[in-house]
């Protein structure tokens, strides 16, 4: 009897130290003080060692692309246009996430895979407000964008100095699939 006393008095200050809301799964009130944490990220930790060796640079920016591995060539371009203050995530739609590896900075990008899915079907899922706060600016990119002329740098110095806060890079103007509105004009930096 005195045992079950004991038990029930540990499980009161385990529980107390233990981040749980009713809309948790049930079972989730018996998990260890840090397994569950309130905020999270995708920033890339190491399984062993101490955390504060993890993060050299702490990106403060998110590019993320829905890609097909036919499309690699196009997106080693893009990736070499963001410096080493951007997290790169992969959303691979055809499920072949660890073919990539023929790109070193592939090592260092998050890979995340399901079948013949879209860009925003993997935004609404994986870029969850709490994920992405840590992150400046996020960038939802098409695997096809063609970026010769692009310093994403540069871009976001721009998006700073106009005050955007969802902004597109302009398109070609000759480009037969450019919408009138996305086009590149020459009037300014900026249209809106």
């Amino acid at each position: 009897m005195e045992w079950l006393h004991l038990s029930s008095a540990v499980e009161e200050l385990l529980l107390k130290d233990m981040i749980w809301v009713p809309t948790n799964p049930r079972g989730a009130e018996r998990l260890p003080p840090g397994i569950i944490n309130s905020q999270s990220d995708l920033f890339l930790r190491r399984l062993w060692g101490q955390p504060n060796e993890d993060l050299i640079i702490i990106p403060k920016y998110l590019v993320t692309f829905t890609v097909g591995y036919n499309q690699r060539y196009n997106i080693n371009a893009a990736v070499q246009k963001f410096s080493s203050n951007f997290s790169i995530v992969l959303f691979h739609y055809d499920g072949r996430a660890s073919e990539w590896d023929e790109f070193e900075w592939a090592k260092r990008a998050i890979h995340i895979t399901a079948i013949k899915q879209t860009k925003w079907w993997y935004a609404k899922r994986f870029l969850h407000p709490d994920i992405v706060a840590p992150y400046e600016y996020i960038f939802i990119w098409d695997e096809d964008l063609g970026l010769q002329n692009f310093d994403g740098e540069e871009y976001l110095n721009m998006v700073k100095k106009h005050n955007l806060e969802i902004s597109q890079p302009g398109l070609d103007p000759s480009s037969s699939f450019t919408w009138q509105m996305t086009k590149k004009r020459e009037e300014g930096e900026v249209h809106k």
